[in-house]
């Protein structure tokens, strides 16, 4: 009697914690997911954005030229560390380095758009524009998977099961365009 009462306790631990394995996977991956419709959304933005500095390099200014080429090189930065993420999602330094790499191309635009020529400026401003309509509604269902995601990663028994499988919390991002 004591084995089948210590045989059916096994059984039922083995069967939770497939359970909540298959349970945090599957949250895992759905933040994955998320995140590579945000990353699809980055990627149309930095193709429009390098495009508009390709075509209006040809009438800018010379310092125009020179802010237009700092500009390509942050979008050549962030599409690294976009990269980056791709190859390791959920691995906070690459996250971290998207944040701050989209802040500083960010930071830039507001820059060029108060410095350059008017020739310079409409590709910016559109850009810009279209970084605050798409990117706030694109990260909110990554946000929501984070959330589901990283609570189920603290919640008692799984907490230990996912620290035994070293499953690591996901970064909540700020990809926010707020307006100046």
């Amino acid at each position: 009697m004591v084995v089948l009462i210590f045989g059916l306790l096994a059984a039922l631990i083995l069967f939770w914690s497939v359970g909540a394995h298959n349970r945090l996977v599957r949250l895992r991956s759905e933040v994955i997911r998320q995140w590579s419709s945000v990353d699809a959304v980055w990627l149309r933005l930095l193709v429009r954005l390098q495009g508009g500095i390709a075509a209006r390099q040809s009438m800018a200014t010379e310092e125009d030229i020179l802010s237009l080429q700092t500009l390509q090189t942050l979008c050549d930065d962030l599409l690294e560390a976009l990269t980056q993420v791709r190859l390791q999602p959920l691995e906070v330094e690459s996250q971290k380095m998207v944040v701050q790499k989209h802040q500083q191309l960010v930071a830039e635009v507001r820059r060029v758009l108060h410095t350059a020529s008017d020739a310079v400026k409409p590709d910016l401003d559109i850009a810009l524009s279209r970084m605050r309509q798409t990117l706030p509604a694109s990260v909110i269902p990554y946000h929501v998977a984070v959330a589901a995601y990283n609570e189920a990663l603290e919640m008692r028994p799984a907490a230990w099961l996912a620290r035994r499988l070293k499953f690591l919390p996901a970064l909540r991002m700020d990809l926010s365009v707020a307006s100046s």
